[in-house]
């Protein structure tokens, strides 16, 4: 009789530290879950972007092709600023977010249109589908670099036409796009291996939705001014505020 309550004994003490490295896994996994953007609680990170100093002064861009159609000049995007000094087209994301692609649902729209990129900057997520189109009665030769490597190089010879290029987007990073046409137009695209990004609008505001408690990195990027970096403590819930000010280049 005392053989066997020994011998249940062990079986028990067995079970228990066989069965403890697996709980121990399971609190470490939540842990790093509820640390990571988009698990357990979720808050926002909304601010605004401003461009404090003067005011850049650059010359109208010079059509040097096309001219019948592009006209002599057209404006010069690459500083937005609104009246209370808001700045348009920067990007604002959390650094090293885990890469969680996104299905083929959404739609972006790269448009050739007035011998312009529209929109000049685009942010996306991996896996969400990219076209670009041609609005304009000239030949637009799209051409996308990733560093000095070719992602794609199109050939829109027509008005209305479209190509389907999401499985030229083989991860995330930052695109430069060019036309080989018209040398002055210029874009930029942004892909993203998660959803934790967003851009400034014409008042320089901005909200990263669904981000879970805890401190991130969050980066701006500007065209031209540059990157700027800053720590930011999202709460349990509702919204951690913050403000980026660009000047000169913050490279």
């Amino acid at each position: 009789m005392a053989g066997s309550i020994t011998r249940r004994r062990r079986r028990q003490r067995h079970t228990f530290f066989c069965a403890l490295p697996r709980f121990i896994y399971a609190l470490l996994v939540a842990a790093a879950l509820l640390g990571a953007p988009g698990y357990g609680n979720a808050a926002t990170i909304g601010g605004e972007v401003k461009f404090v100093g003067a005011i850049p002064k650059r010359a109208p861009v010079q059509a040097t092709k096309d001219q019948d159609y592009c006209g002599q000049t057209l404006p010069n995007e690459t500083h937005l600023i609104g009246p209370g000094g808001g700045l348009k087209n920067v990007v604002v994301y959390i650094e090293s977010a885990s890469r969680d692609p996104a299905l083929a649902s959404k739609e972006n729209i790269l448009d050739n249109h007035g011998c312009r990129f529209v929109p000049r900057v685009m942010a996306m997520r991996w896996g969400e589908r990219l076209v670009v189109k041609n609005s304009d009665p000239k030949l637009h030769i799209v051409h996308s670099y990733a560093e000095k490597r070719t992602v794609f190089n199109l050939s829109l010879p027509f008005r209305g036409s479209r190509i389907d290029i999401t499985q030229k987007i083989r991860g995330p990073g930052l695109l430069q796009v060019n036309c080989d046409t018209h040398g002055w137009m210029r874009g930029y695209i942004h892909v993203f291996g998660h959803p934790f990004f967003a851009m400034s609008g014409e008042s320089g505001s901005f909200t990263i939705a669904d981000v879970s408690p805890g401190r991130y990195l969050l980066k701006a990027w500007h065209e031209d001014a540059g990157i700027l970096s800053a720590d930011v403590v999202v709460p349990l819930e509702g919204e951690a505020k913050i403000r980026f000010e660009f000047g000169k280049k913050a490279f």
